[in-house]
């Protein structure tokens, strides 16, 4: 593998990394959206998009 390949595995590790605190916020968010929550889905919709977004904005850098 070159560096270039570890390069992006590393930066895409540490990317996926939440804090405590995010966890925490991402789990009571998922079991609101699951008990009909609609302001709740847009929040994880919208957590699911941004973290799609800079994920593919970090690999197309590669």
């Amino acid at each position: 593998m070159t560096m270039k390949r570890y390069l992006l595995l590393a930066v895409l590790g540490l990317s996926a990394c939440d804090t405590p605190a995010e966890i925490s916020a991402g789990k009571k968010l998922d079991a609101a959206c699951m008990e009909g929550d609609i302001q709740a889905c847009a929040a994880v919709q919208q957590r699911v998009d941004a973290r799609n977004q800079a994920l593919a904005t970090t690999a197309a850098g590669f």
